[in-house]
């Protein structure tokens, strides 16, 4: 019978650490080795099958790769670098790599080193071990399954940016960070968590799980993770799940508050007899309100701002649950998949070289799916779609800037101009409140075209020209009582006299 030719790469778990834990198979293959006096490449000897098996197997040759966790200064690169010797040492002979507990969990070495061996055409073989999520269950006296118990490394943690860790932790979940392996790596770990959890939260760090003699459990706040030196190779933390109304990071909390105000009988009554209807006001002004904070580079009451706009978001997507009409995640999916459709450039294969590219091809999109959705394209008027309910000038400039890529424009901006003496000289010779009413919104529109022609927005200059008239009018007000004086009193003098006082003072 012909012999099967060994793969170029045997990945082999060593158990959580009692050498009574590793697998017959395993210690098959090792024997093996020695006997063929070929080196055994550990990631770490800093386990505690290694010295056992040292004195079992006196002819087992074994390499690792600890000096990669002295050398690197960098999380996302440690198991990137041991991956790419693995595969470099098995281009010239087949070998084992050994890993604690089972290849497979917690290991994002063997992750990495898979990726990159299907890559260059490299064979691999799986020799499972006992991992270390049995012994810190059976520590924890938890069923991971029945807790829902979250699995991350904590090299994969610390390398997160500080935006990303929501996205990758549930804090409402148990937790595992498995191979805590010494105080710098802590420290990153607790940075990491202490954007979801509360730096006095308690956790606990797990030492040599099962390995009798040498197993510990040390409970501490988050904030003392790296103020000791209890975490090692074999170390594990454990960080019990938050409660829905204290997890105030993640978007799920206000999923929750929300169905919570909106449930009967023990939630809120003005919640749950608000409408779509009813909170149309609340959308419009919450929108207003983002938008001043914008314009005031006010980034502390942006973030308050943006949440109750969000709100706003949540409230609709519940009452629309309620009603069985959409949930919210039939809102992520659209927006998601809407992004994707319309930016083929970055998700397809389309090229762009500039944004009036984009531009044209987000509207190409837009009416492939206005004609997919039914609508006779054909027949639209390119002043469809201009929502009604916008700021009037917004419309105004809107429905220009539309006919404007049609052609119909002046030559320059003199003639708009012109137009705008135009229509001032008709309004001022409107003789009933009907024409003069026409002729203002006749003028307005006018306004609204020269402000498209210099590439202003025009609802944003006359925001501005409204804060800059509140500004001085209430330095006025100020100027008056501290002067023991009263406005209506003022002359015309006095009022310009008072007035440029003003536009000193908010300069």
């Amino acid at each position: 019978m012909m012999q099967k030719k060994p793969a170029a790469i045997t990945l082999l778990g060593l158990g959580p650490g009692s050498i009574q834990d590793l697998t017959h198979e395993a210690l098959t293959l090792m024997e093996l080795a020695a006997s063929n006096n070929s080196p055994v490449y550990f990631r770490t000897t800093i386990h505690p099958t290694v010295e056992p098996l040292k004195a079992a197997l006196p002819a087992l040759h074994i390499e690792s790769f600890d000096r990669l966790y002295d050398e690197s200064v960098d999380w996302k690169t440690l198991y990137s670098q041991i991956a790419t010797e693995v595969c470099k040492l098995a281009t010239q002979q087949p070998i084992i790599y050994a890993v604690p507990g089972h290849p497979l969990i917690g290991e994002a070495s063997v992750q990495l080193i898979l990726q990159m061996a299907r890559a260059q055409n490299l064979s691999t073989t799986i020799v499972a071990g006992l991992s270390f999520l049995e012994p810190v269950c059976t520590t924890l006296e938890l069923d991971p399954f029945e807790a829902g118990l979250q699995l991350i490394d904590a090299t994969n943690l610390a390398a997160l940016r500080a935006d990303e860790i929501a996205g990758k932790v549930i804090p409402t979940a148990p937790l595992l960070v498995a191979q805590v392996y010494n105080r710098r790596l802590a420290s990153e770990v607790k940075l990491a968590l202490s954007e979801c959890y509360p730096d006095e939260w308690n956790v606990k760090l797990i030492r040599a799980a099962g390995v009798e003699g040498e197993e510990a459990v040390l409970e501490i706040p988050l904030y003392e993770l790296d103020r000791n030196t209890f975490a090692n190779h074999l170390s594990t933390l454990y960080v019990p799940p938050l409660a829905e109304m204290t997890a105030l990071r993640v978007p799920e909390t206000l999923r929750y508050i929300i169905m919570r105000l909106r449930r009967d009988p023990d939630g809120c009554p003005w919640d749950r007899q608000q409408t779509h209807q009813s909170l149309l006001r609340y959308v419009i002004e919450e929108t207003y309100e983002v938008v001043e904070t914008l314009e005031e580079n006010d980034m502390v009451k942006l973030s308050d701002e943006l949440g109750d706009l969000l709100l706003q978001v949540y409230l609709h997507a519940e009452i629309a649950r309620q009603d069985g009409d959409f949930a919210l995640g039939d809102i992520y999916e659209n927006i998601n998949a809407k992004l994707i459709r319309r930016h083929p450039h970055v998700f397809g294969e389309v090229e762009v070289s500039n944004a009036g590219q984009v531009v044209q091809n987000w509207d190409a999109i837009k009416r492939q799916e206005r004609a997919q959705a039914g609508k006779d394209v054909q027949k639209e008027s390119v002043l469809d779609g201009v929502p009604p309910v916008l700021p009037t000038l917004m419309t105004s400039q809107e429905y220009q800037k539309r006919a404007i890529k049609k052609g119909f424009e002046f030559d320059d901006v003199q003639g708009a101009y012109e137009k705008l003496a135009e229509e001032l000289l008709e309004l001022q010779q409107a003789d009933s409140p009907e024409n003069q009413l026409e002729e203002m919104g006749d003028l307005l529109f006018v306004v609204a075209h020269i402000a498209q022609w210099l590439k202003i927005d025009a609802d944003e200059a006359l925001r501005r020209s409204n804060r800059k008239f509140k500004a001085r009018f209430q330095a006025m007000e100020e100027m008056t009582r501290d002067e023991g004086m009263d406005m209506n009193t003022y002359n015309r003098e006095e009022w310009i006299k008072r007035w440029n006082r003003a536009k000193e003072q908010t300069k």
